[in-house]
């Protein structure tokens, strides 16, 4: 399985890059938590962690959206070298300011800053792949190994700041945080030579160009915020569904099993072709990711199974993303990749947040497992919404 990937790690400088998206993925899987527990320290106030946590996921999902079209119309370098060295520079003053006491205001700023500063490297690498990959499969083959990579970089994240915290306390996740983003910032500049203009199309995009708010992109975000809407209820009602069941550690396992899942079925999928065109294939998938929902709230009522089927739903979920990525390349102008990426992350980071705060109060009214019938739903509509729109995913060549 591994050795389908053989060919992109051996495209020039692609392993550097990879290197780049791995290390400034790793902070994403901390920053949210270290957040919280920081000012949680420093103020007292779990309300204010929480808020000043959502500011940065808020800022994150901005500096993403502004980022793309940037690197669309000046290239990847400078935009990641301004985004990376204020990220850094916002995590340290965030940890200082908060270390010695400063204003709340001021740590919040930071956080603010960090997020939307946080270098859209995967958003850059994702764009470069589209056009130094001549083969399209090879292409719909590194998709899949940057979302594995994307992944498994995340799920270290919490390992290093439950480390941070045996060893001094939540500020350490930040200096390591910052320490990351910087060495990602500098891989990433070392190894882009400046000329890699998002602009530059591959000869087979000559035949004619897409539109940049095509079809086909409404089809691919509509069902991205249906997918992150779900994501984020789910987020919420498995840590109370365990704790409800008196065994809260298994929170931590079934987001750990989730991960994993994502990262195998990131990884087979990416490792072979698949009968059928890429917009027939996802209304498929989503069914698929449905039935994994559906399995999930059955599941709630026994915290050990909840942990297998989350490794089921991760299993199904990954190709989705894949899918859409990979989407990309046929309804979107490669002129406008980056900022194309960047938007479906984003829309996935804000109906994800909508979905954390929409649970927040459904579980006042249905209790924590009547919150997980909500996903089925939102994944069903989606299912139904790519099915009925699947002919908007077709490579359009204009003459």
């Amino acid at each position: 399985m591994l050795g389908a990937y053989s060919p992109v790690l051996l495209t020039r400088r692609a392993r550097p890059r990879l290197v780049a998206v791995f290390l400034s993925a790793v902070p994403l899987g901390m920053l949210s938590l270290t957040i919280v527990l920081c000012v949680q320290q420093w103020t007292g106030a779990l309300s204010a962690a929480g808020s000043i946590s959502a500011l940065f996921g808020l800022g994150n999902a901005i500096g993403l959206s502004v980022q793309g079209p940037l690197m669309d119309r000046f290239g990847s370098r400078p935009i990641v070298v301004a985004a990376g060295g204020i990220c850094t520079a916002s995590l340290l003053g965030f940890g200082v300011t908060g270390a010695l006491d400063g204003p709340v205001w001021i740590v919040a700023v930071m956080a603010g800053t960090a997020g939307v500063s946080v270098p859209a490297i995967t958003t850059a690498v994702r764009a470069w792949l589209s056009f130094a990959l001549s083969d399209e499969a090879l292409r719909g083959t590194s998709y899949a190994l940057l979302s594995a990579l994307f992944q498994g970089a995340v799920t270290i994240g919490p390992v290093l700041v439950s480390f941070s915290l045996i060893v001094h306390g939540p500020v350490v996740a930040v200096g390591i945080a910052a320490l990351m983003i910087l060495s990602a910032t500098i891989v990433f500049a070392l190894v882009s030579d400046g000329r890699e203009s998002q602009n530059v199309l591959r000869p087979e995009s000559r035949y004619g160009t897409r539109l940049a708010s095509s079809p086909g992109l409404t089809t691919i975000f509509v069902a991205a915020g249906l997918d992150g809407l779900a994501v984020g209820i789910t987020a919420v009602a498995i840590p109370g569904v365990m704790t409800g069941a008196g065994v809260a550690v298994l929170a931590g396992f079934a987001f750990a099993a989730l991960a994993l899942g994502e990262v195998l079925g990131a990884l087979v999928f990416g490792s072979r072709p698949w009968p059928g065109r890429r917009g027939e294939q996802l209304p498929v998938v989503q069914a698929a990711v449905t039935v994994a929902a559906v399995l999930v709230y059955l599941a709630s009522e026994q915290p050990w199974l909840l942990v297998h089927v989350m490794f089921g739903a991760g299993l199904t979920g990954a190709p989705g993303s894949i899918l859409k990525s990979t989407l990309l390349d046929d309804v979107a102008d490669l002129a406008t990749i980056a900022r194309s990426y960047s938007f479906l992350v984003a829309v996935g980071l804000v109906s994800g947040a909508a979905g954390n705060g929409l649970a927040g109060q459904l579980v006042a009214y249905t209790g924590v497992r009547g919150a997980l019938v909500i996903p089925p739903f939102a994944l069903g509509l989606a299912t139904i919404w790519v099915a009925l729109r699947s002919k908007t995913l077709v490579r359009k060549v204009l003459p």
